[in-house]
Parts: structure tokens; C-alpha cells; sequence
């Protein structure tokens, strides 16, 4: 993806729209449009504190959108069918060897052609900031599990290695992201409810929601 002139941001900061962008793959552009939007709307609301916990939340829930759509891909590639129980746990493993391999990313190109995209939207306005984020992969009903699993367990911690040496789940590392996102927005007495993620339409949806006054 392209970088983003801080005169576009600006723009945008002045006006009621939101800022969108679909992405494919992880990217120093991504990660440098990502701080410099969040850099400039946490000032703009007097919250720069906030700036680098959104990106870690942000960045997340994107990795985990990129993640989601090349795991399909890799599953079709090795002709594998990711509703089976048995083929789901044996390409589950094979991916995160890939991955620790350090050839996550190399399902971009394909992911480009077949249009399994990462979108992101950005909106603001006096009383919140919203995140929505959202890839074209639906969750098979196990995913969708561990995704609950964790948004619900995450409330009982407030550490995230704690979480991890009680409740980690080796088979992907979705869980331990969501309930880092949950850790760090209770760090900062933000509502985790404004957290939600679920499937509609054939799309992976991740929303969060900062609000800017009490009450």
C-alpha cells in the first residue's frame, strides 16, 4: 500500500468522514500510515497516550485478518478442507510451521488476485473514535469459539503473560492477541464491551469503539 501524506490526514481530521483502506498483506507502509494516523487523532483529542495501545490493538486485528485469509489459501493450496475437524487440525499445524518459518506473508500476491482483503475504517467525531476492521474469510464454528473463549476469559486478567502460562492455546495465537487487546484496554479503564468480533455477509468483523467523554 501507498504511504500516506500527513496533509491527506489532516484533511481527513477536519471532516465528518471516515478514512478507509484495504490492505493484503503486512507492510513498513501499513505500520507507518497506522502511527501517523493514530499519532495525529490521539492528538487531536488530547489523548496521545493512547497512540501506541491503539496500534498495538490495531495492528492486531489486521495481523489477525491477514492471518485468516492466507490460512484458506494455504489450506486450498494443500487441498485440505477447512471445515473437517482432521484436515482443520492437521493444516493448522502445517501453517504455523510456514509461519514460523518466516513465510506468512508469502500468500500476498494471492491474496491480492483472489481479493481476500484486509479493510480498514477509521471514524471520529467529539464523543468516540471507531475502529471497524474486517477480512472476506469466515470463521469455521472452532475459531469462532476460541475467539469468545478468549474476549470472556481475558476479563478475569490483567496480565497477558499470566493469561498465557493459564490459558494459551498452542494451535494459533489468535487467542493471546484478543485477550491482549482486552488487557491492555482494561490498563486503561477503557469499556472491553465496546470490543466485539463476529461474522456477517461472508466477512470477519473486528469493531472497537473509544469513547472520548464519561458518562
Amino acid at each position: 500500500m501507498e504511504r500516506m501524506l500527513f496533509s491527506e490526514i489532516e484533511n481527513w481530521l477536519q471532516t465528518p468522514g471516515p478514512l478507509e483502506f484495504s490492505t493484503f498483506g503486512a507492510s513498513k507502509n501499513l505500520d507507518e500510515n497506522l502511527v501517523l494516523v493514530l499519532d495525529a487523532l490521539t492528538e487531536k483529542y488530547k489523548i496521545p497516550d493512547l497512540s501506541a495501545i491503539l496500534f498495538t490493538i490495531v495492528k492486531d486485528l489486521i495481523l489477525n485478518g491477514f492471518k485468516a485469509n492466507f490460512k484458506r489459501l494455504f489450506f486450498q493450496e494443500n487441498l485440505l478442507d477447512i471445515q473437517s475437524p482432521a484436515d482443520y487440525e492437521l493444516g493448522v499445524r502445517m501453517y504455523k510451521s510456514l509461519i514460523l518459518a518466516g513465510r506468512g506473508n508469502s500468500f500476498e500476491p494471492l491474496a491480492r488476485e483472489k481479493n481476500l482483503y484486509v479493510h480498514v475504517k477509521i471514524e471520529h467525531n467529539n464523543s468516540q473514535i471507531k475502529f471497524d476492521i474486517r477480512n472476506n474469510s469466515m470463521l469455521v464454528r472452532g475459531e469462532m469459539q476460541k475467539i469468545r473463549n478468549s474476549l470472556l476469559h481475558a476479563q478475569n486478567y490483567n496480565d497477558i503473560m499470566e493469561y498465557y502460562i493459564e490459558r494459551g492455546d498452542n494451535s494459533e495465537g489468535e487467542g493471546i492477541g484478543i485477550a491482549l487487546c482486552i488487557i491492555l484496554l482494561k490498563g486503561e479503564g477503557l469499556p472491553t464491551d465496546q470490543f466485539r468480533i463476529y461474522h456477517e455477509d461472508g466477512e470477519t468483523i473486528a469493531q472497537l469503539t473509544i469513547p472520548l467523554k464519561k458518562g
